[in-house]
């Protein structure tokens, strides 16, 4: 077994307070969840969480990057495992489904995101925290272009933008229409991106 060095400890605090968190948060809301309960729910003292975090603002968004993290690593892992664009489709649909559609997390980032308007130190965190999604997205995404011949005749960074854009525009309708969203409406989403990319494939830039 490896040494549990200083650092590896600390990484390993951090992970158990972003998993404790991630559950208040979505059972308590932002404004509801408290720095007390997150490091109960973890097992370590609120000084563990200042230790980590600068304050619960700092916390939540990092919860955010956690998330964004993981599931953008699920739909790499696929897509580079890919022989074609449409591939993996139907794999990339079941694991959006189970994660995308999530009426708590739903609500509580457009809960979140109408306290950052107000705020603009949690403005400029979240505003970084969105950025660095659309870097990693970007860049996934120019390495399937390259991967498959294509051409992009939009701007990279328009991909990433645009599927943020419509991703959290449909989280925010399903939740007070979730008969017109639904994973159909998922399906039919990355049928579009996929036309898209296809479309894009080897033309030149639009005149």
């Amino acid at each position: 077994m490896e040494p549990l060095t200083p650092e590896r400890r600390r990484e390993q605090t951090r992970e158990h307070l972003l998993a404790a968190a991630a559950e208040v948060f979505a059972r308590e809301g932002f404004y509801g969840a408290s720095l007390d309960e997150v490091a109960a729910a973890a097992g370590f003292t609120k000084g563990a969480v200042y230790s980590n975090f600068k304050n619960k603002e700092d916390l939540f968004v990092a919860v955010l990057e956690a998330r964004a993290t993981s599931q953008i690593a699920g739909v790499e892992a696929l897509v580079d495992d890919a022989t074609s664009p449409d591939e993996k489709l139907p794999a990339i649909l079941e694991m959006l489904s189970s994660t995308e559609y999530d009426s708590e997390w739903a609500m509580l980032n457009l809960e979140f995101v109408l306290y950052a308007a107000r705020n603009p130190g949690a403005a400029a965190l979240l505003a970084a925290q969105l950025r660095a999604t659309r870097d990693t997205v970007e860049a996934l995404v120019a390495r399937q272009w390259e991967r498959f011949g294509g051409h992009p005749t939009i701007p990279p960074r328009a991909a990433p933008t645009i599927a943020l854009a419509l991703f959290t525009g449909l989280d925010v309708h399903r939740l007070v229409d979730p008969a017109e969203v639904t994973t159909e409406t998922l399906d039919h989403v990355l049928a579009f991106f996929a036309a898209a990319a296809r479309g894009m494939g080897v033309g030149t830039d639009p005149q």
